[in-house]
């Protein structure tokens, strides 16, 4: 089966899950996303308690990756406990892309662990993860405002990632159209909202949008991300 890489399908699954999980801010925990949909992560240091998990060698595939899905007897996510934050954030989101775009239940022949990886398959997981981490218009709404924080740290990425981020976000923005992005920039409301009052110190949701401390009156409050 040949199968076609769809980036707009991936960014749209990205946008409708971002609505659905309203993350309270920067970066994205995939960990909590997980759990709220009730996929299981399991450290590699953990897996003797699983006997039954024997579909392949788990062991064997984590030596070149940071976090792979056993899909028997249940979806869970296995990750290595050593590996690199940053790397280990992108990796869970690009394995709960395979989930939740139900890769395993339309191409269960091709996500056959005994098979080598789809590159179609694994770029759209590749895509599901990047807009997951960092969404379009979030990142759009950072970079107009405060350019100098929207940087790599900020969203949990290692600079590898990033620059694929930047890269593809013109193409990823064609996917999203007004009504997403103002449901993806909704779920992120509190966070980009949130100031910091320079000097009172105070913080506040700058719910108008006035750029103006409401305590003390000083115009241009710091944004706490």
């Amino acid at each position: 089966m040949n199968v076609q890489p769809e980036a707009g399908r991936a960014v749209r699954y990205a946008c409708a899950v971002l609505a659905d999980c309203r993350p309270a801010s920067l970066p994205m925990d995939p960990c909590d996303l997980a759990a709220r949909a009730g996929i299981l992560l399991v450290p590699l240091s953990r897996v003797d308690n699983y006997p039954l998990w024997v579909p392949y060698d788990i062991f064997d595939s984590l030596r070149t990756a940071c976090a792979v899905t056993v899909s028997y007897p249940a979806f869970c996510i296995v990750f290595r406990d050593d590996a690199d934050p940053e790397r280990l954030r992108f990796a869970l989101f690009h394995e709960l892309g395979h989930i939740f775009m139900n890769h395993y239940r339309d191409f269960p022949d091709i996500m056959d662990p005994s098979r080598p990886d789809d590159p179609a398959l694994e770029a759209e997981a590749d895509t599901f993860a990047l807009n997951m981490a960092a969404p379009v218009p979030v990142v759009d709404v950072i970079r107009y405002n405060r350019p100098g924080q929207a940087k790599s740290a900020l969203f949990g990425l290692n600079r590898t990632a990033w620059m694929r981020r930047l890269a593809s976000i013109d193409r990823d923005r064609s996917f999203v159209d007004e009504d997403a992005a103002n449901v993806v920039l909704y779920a992120f409301r509190d966070y980009l909202l949130g100031r910091r009052c320079p000097a009172c110190g105070k913080t506040f949701a700058d719910e108008e949008q006035t750029n103006r401390c409401p305590f003390c009156g000083a115009e241009n409050p710091d944004w706490i991300l």
